[in-house]
């Protein structure tokens, strides 16, 4: 059986361009109030670090595809665009023009399956997200269906960003009411590969519509399923691309796509172990992670309130471990 082709898809934005913050302050100096947690400095900014990345697939797999680069024209100076495995795509090329400018990424996440030449499967980053192991394919897919994290959560009002969460949790559960998936394969939800986290599927299930854990690292995606969500939760993915910055009120995200996987029964189990997410304040934590064999993904998340030498040590933990540059570097 030949290995079905898997693309990766990437989204970058360097957000202290003034080009970028005087287009951006064209849309969204006519809205009100904007809150900082929602539409903040954070959201946007660039620490120099992005050839990281890069080097990091070319070195942990070499096995991918093409790498789909998706700015809103942008394009970091050091890339170098003549490699054969990058296609850089801007928004207007794959985005309905109705929903631009977008400075939303929920927007831009929900018609990733626009993008010409996408490949069926696909491995969805964001540019804080790093693979720091070898990899294969099988990491990801097994019989051409994602390996995800099936456990279920507690849906607390922690932060406006919760309110998607629903959102997300509402639409899905429009259509699997019932856990149908839990009954038919428990062995998936009850998997040793979630370690303590199986307490949660156990403590929830007398429970109709919960929440979701969600480790917030790069997750493998299928076109075909955003797709389907488009044609049969065409409204809501509309309403969420019209909305030119987040609203968390209404908007849903991509994770609708994990969630129907799973609840399809379109998935197979992914260790609890397979990656981690830390704040950019946290980086003392990083040898550990780095040491730990388990660990192939990696997210360090911006922090609102960052602190200077916490990103200087954070340069210099990634350049010790890739100093050579990648081909897709100048």
């Amino acid at each position: 059986m030949t290995e079905e082709k898997i693309d990766i898809v990437v989204l970058w934005v360097d957000g202290s361009d003034p080009e970028f913050i005087r287009e951006k302050q064209a849309v969204t100096g006519q809205i009100a109030e904007i809150d900082q947690e929602i539409d903040g400095e954070q959201r946007y900014r660039d620490y120099g670090i992005f050839n990281y990345w890069f080097r990091m697939i070319e070195k942990h797999a070499p096995w991918v595809n093409h790498i789909y680069l998706v700015t809103n024209g942008q394009k970091p100076e050091w890339l170098n665009l003549e490699h054969p495995q990058l296609k850089l795509v801007t928004h207007k090329e794959f985005i309905p023009k109705e929903y631009l400018p977008t400075y939303n990424s929920a927007a831009i996440e929900l018609n990733l399956h626009r993008i010409e030449g996408l490949s069926e499967n696909f491995l969805y980053f964001n540019d804080d997200m790093y693979l720091i192991r070898d990899s294969q394919p099988s990491d990801f897919y097994k019989n051409g269906q994602p390996k995800l994290l099936a456990v279920y959560d507690a849906l607390v009002p922690w932060s406006p960003f919760t309110n998607t969460y629903h959102n997300n949790v509402e639409l899905i559960y429009r259509h699997f009411p019932n856990k149908k998936a839990l009954k038919s394969s428990p062995w998936k939800f009850f998997n040793y590969r979630y370690g303590s986290l199986i307490l949660k599927n156990l403590l929830l299930l007398p429970w109709g519509p919960t929440g979701y854990v969600n480790q917030h690292l790069p997750v493998p995606m299928k076109k075909s399923t955003l797709a389907h969500l488009w044609e049969i939760e065409g409204e809501i993915l509309d309403r969420t691309s019209r909305n030119k910055i987040r609203n968390y009120g209404v908007d849903v995200n991509q994770y609708i796509c994990s969630l129907w996987q799973i609840e399809s029964n379109q998935f197979y189990p992914m260790s609890k172990n397979f990656g981690e997410t830390i704040g950019l304040n946290q980086v003392d934590k990083l040898d550990k992670i780095f040491e730990d064999k388990h660990k192939k993904l990696l997210c360090v998340n911006d922090d609102s309130d960052l602190k200077q030498e916490n990103l200087i040590h954070f340069k210099e933990i990634i350049q010790e471990r890739y100093p050579k540059k990648s081909a897709f570097e100048k």
